[in-house]
């Protein structure tokens, strides 16, 4: 609903702009009579100017769903500013009757006024009986947090020239911010000290309140109803309440307990914590303690504290990613035998939907401290909850975690025009806070072993972690017995793997139910368990090496016996050679290979049925492939959809049989620097829609047969610096997405719309070089 509202709210904002216009000059002249300060006058023109930057920005939108659905939100934010700024008849009219007022008759009775409130408003402050709670002892940092905040609560507060005013002089009639982190990591403590410091005081006064909200908030606890609370809050606000006003609402866990307290209220300032993201409010977010004020934290906690070694605490501060909760209540116990840590933490997982906890507790399965590509999600989730191949119900569940602060969403290289059918995945990474990872641990490890839905093995230094099964578990669980698993997660700290460690302690482990499959590993060579070959039901395998060198497998072979396998998806691993029963996979359907070595990988095999459902390859950063294998263009590939072969510095030459592949719909060769040409067998592909050439440094030119591409709908170039000559047979409906430098040779073709992106050449040579 929020994105198919975009057009109705950028017509509704482009009108606001234009029926608003006129009346600025009436206003300017009766501020002019009545000497008031320009400040009002130039916040609204601003407004305005920013409002309509964002009607300009927002109509080069077209396809992009998720800028329709953040953009859709901010027209209306803006709109909804923009009205409340002033109803613009009616603030004409105001002004022309402030020109007969006796300002010194005006000034009198606001005073006989506030002096009143003050009087009545007494037992009204008792009655709400929000009062600021005192500071906890022992506060350790937040300093410059707190400053941070401040600056942003009194930005549009203003003292006037006389000292006897103080009031917002942006014309806003409220305004709220969010402070936004993970349960337990000082958001109370940080608003508390807002609210006691000496500068907020000095400025709002008595007019500071403080309520704790919580999962269960209850209106009716002191009033007969919520709209009853409301109403008798505004109108002691409104009526008894003179100057700046902060209201503080602490542990808000849904959007309407915010609505629920916004008032129109000039001055109205309304801060508030909350696990959650509101995106359409000001969010702040503070970074954690600093190293020393985590250390000096954790030794005022443990006891006692002569004893503490510094190595220990060094240790401690890294272990508990200087998490204010985590460290004040450790003192060197273990972070999640803690219930208060526990509870706090639990409580966030505890108010999600099914379908969110079930994706949340995916993120257990991947290393901690390390970046998880959207993509490698994707293809997990297309499987295992039936998301669509574009990554639009993965994305929206990814976003949706983060916004509760459950994992954080990382972009690395954002698109001006992003593609209109490619993934939308594509780019993007999330990063988890390791104690809401162990937190997925934990809640997926309650059940007995082998009735465990998801089952995380990680062995470190020749044994395996305990919070997984236990030193108990360990000793005596009877591995002979099937488990019940369809996820399993087998993650190893070992630095070199000689032998083989893993699979011959867990050769008999039975788990004939996995689905999908993750192994993280940090080792140089790693043997395949044994017991792979008896998964029959594998139908996902995501490999990472997170090592310095890419990891080589002793018995790769092993894939073979997977028969049902759909999606495989290697990372930085070393393929000397495909055996010719891997590549004869009858039901895969997309492979991935990210940074991987694979230069001899497929040669020497002439043939052969490779991948015969094969829809998808993807080779990203694989610096060593400098011809794409002729193998892969073979006439079996009849049902090849997508072709991604970006970030390959070396790639010199793609076969001319890539013709072969007819039901070809997208190529993407993003930033294959040393690609000098493509071939014109291209030009067969009638079903191709989609070309990326974007940062191919060295490709001069196109197919001159390029107009013969009847799908062809468009074109991504930007960074495509050495073209001499565009092909002329380029049809109508084509559209090019490219730098300016392109874009002025492209104007000539009448029947090509040509959609300009800015291009950071700088940010373009890091994507080159990293």
């Amino acid at each position: 609903r929020t994105t198919s509202n975009f057009k109705p709210q950028l017509r509704q904002l482009t009108n606001t702009l234009e029926r608003i216009t006129p009346i600025i000059n009436d206003v300017r002249n009766h501020n002019l009579k009545l000497d008031r300060t320009r400040s009002e006058q130039d916040m609204l023109i601003k407004e305005i100017e920013e409002a309509k930057n964002l009607v300009e920005k927002c109509s080069r939108i077209k396809w992009n769903f998720i800028l329709k659905f953040t953009h859709s939100l901010k027209l209306k934010d803006v709109s909804q500013k923009l009205q409340s700024f002033f109803q613009a008849d009616q603030w004409r009219d105001i002004k022309k009757v402030l020109v007969e007022v006796d300002s010194v008759n005006e000034r009198l009775i606001s005073l006989s006024i506030n002096m009143s409130s003050r009087r009545c408003g007494t037992a009204e402050r008792r009655r709400f009986g929000w009062r600021v709670p005192p500071l906890p002892r022992g506060i350790v940092g937040f300093d410059e947090a707190l400053n941070r905040l401040k600056a942003k609560i009194l930005e549009d507060i203003n003292i006037h020239d006389d000292g006897s005013e103080m009031d917002c002089d942006d014309g806003s009639v409220y305004k709220v911010v969010v402070v936004s982190g993970v349960g337990g990591d000082g958001k109370t403590t940080l608003v508390k000290m807002l609210c006691n410091d000496p500068q907020i005081q000095e400025i709002f006064g008595e007019n500071v309140f403080f309520v704790t909200v919580s999962e269960e908030f209850n209106y009716k606890a002191k009033f007969q109803s919520t709209e009853d609370a409301k109403n008798e809050l505004e109108n002691f606000l409104r009526e008894k309440v003179s100057g700046p006003i902060l209201l503080v609402l602490d542990d808000v866990w849904s959007e309407l307990d915010i609505k629920n307290f916004q008032f129109d209220i000039k001055g109205y300032k309304l801060l508030v914590t909350s696990r959650m993201v509101f995106t359409k409010y000001d969010m702040f977010k503070f970074d954690p303690l600093s190293d020393e004020d985590a250390k000096i934290l954790f030794r005022r906690s443990a006891r006692p504290i002569h004893t503490i070694d510094e190595n220990l605490v060094d240790q401690m501060v890294k272990f508990c990613k200087k998490h204010p909760l985590t460290l004040s209540v450790v003192g060197g116990h273990s972070v999640l035998d803690n219930k208060e840590i526990l509870n706090r933490l639990e409580r966030s997982f505890e108010t999600l939907e099914a379908k969110f906890k079930q994706c949340y507790l995916d993120f257990g399965l991947f290393l901690e401290d390390q970046r998880i590509p959207a993509s490698a999600i994707l293809d997990m989730w297309v499987h295992w909850y039936n998301h669509d191949d574009e990554g639009i119900d993965t994305l929206s569940k990814i976003f949706e975690l983060s916004y509760r602060n459950l994992v954080n969403v990382v972009t690395r290289r954002p698109r001006e025009d992003p593609y209109e059918t490619v993934s939308y995945c594509e780019q993007q990474f999330v990063t988890q806070h390791d104690l809401l990872r162990q937190l997925a641990i934990n809640l997926s490890s309650k059940l007995p072993v082998s009735e465990r839905p998801r089952l995380i093995i990680s062995e470190q230094n020749d044994r395996l972690v305990t919070h997984v099964l236990g030193e108990d578990q360990v000793a005596s669980v009877e591995l002979q017995e099937p488990m019940q698993a369809r996820i399993l997660s087998i993650s190893t700290d070992f630095i070199e793997i000689i032998g083989e460690s893993f699979s011959s302690r867990w050769c008999n482990m039975r788990v004939p139910k996995v689905e999908v499959m993750v192994l993280n590993l940090k080792s140089k060579t790693y043997t395949l368990p044994h017991f792979l070959k008896e998964m029959q039901n594998l139908m996902i395998l995501n490999v990472t090496n997170y090592g310095l060198y890419p990891t080589e497998f002793k018995n790769f072979h092993l894939l073979c016996c997977l028969s049902n396998l759909t999606r495989i998806r290697l990372e930085r691993v070393a393929i000397s050679s495909f055996s010719r029963s891997t590549l004869a996979l009858v039901n895969l359907q997309k492979v991935s290979f990210i940074m991987c070595k694979m230069r001899n990988a497929f040669e020497d095999i002439d043939n052969l049925n490779i991948w015969p459902r094969l829809i998808e390859i993807e080779m990203d950063y694989c610096q060593d492939l400098v011809i794409y294998p002729q193998i892969l263009c073979s006439a079996s590939s009849v049902y090849l959809k997508k072709l991604s072969i970006t970030n390959c510095n070396e790639l010199r030459e793609i076969s001319e049989k890539v013709g072969n592949l007819t039901s070809l719909e997208i190529l993407n060769l993003h930033s294959c620097t040393q690609l000098e040409k493509l071939p014109e067998s291209v030009t067969m592909l009638q079903n191709l829609s989609i070309l990326d050439i974007s940062d191919c440094l060295s490709l001069t030119n196109l197919p001159e047969q390029m107009g013969s591409l009847g799908g062809l709908r468009t074109i991504y170039m930007s960074g495509f610096t050495g073209v001499h000559e565009l092909p002329l047979s380029v049809k109508d409906k084509t559209k090019v997405v490219c730098n300016e430098e392109v874009a002025c040779q492209w104007k000539e073709f009448r029947n090509v719309e040509i959609n300009v992106v800015e291009e950071d050449r700088t940010a373009t040579l890091e994507r080159i070089i990293c």
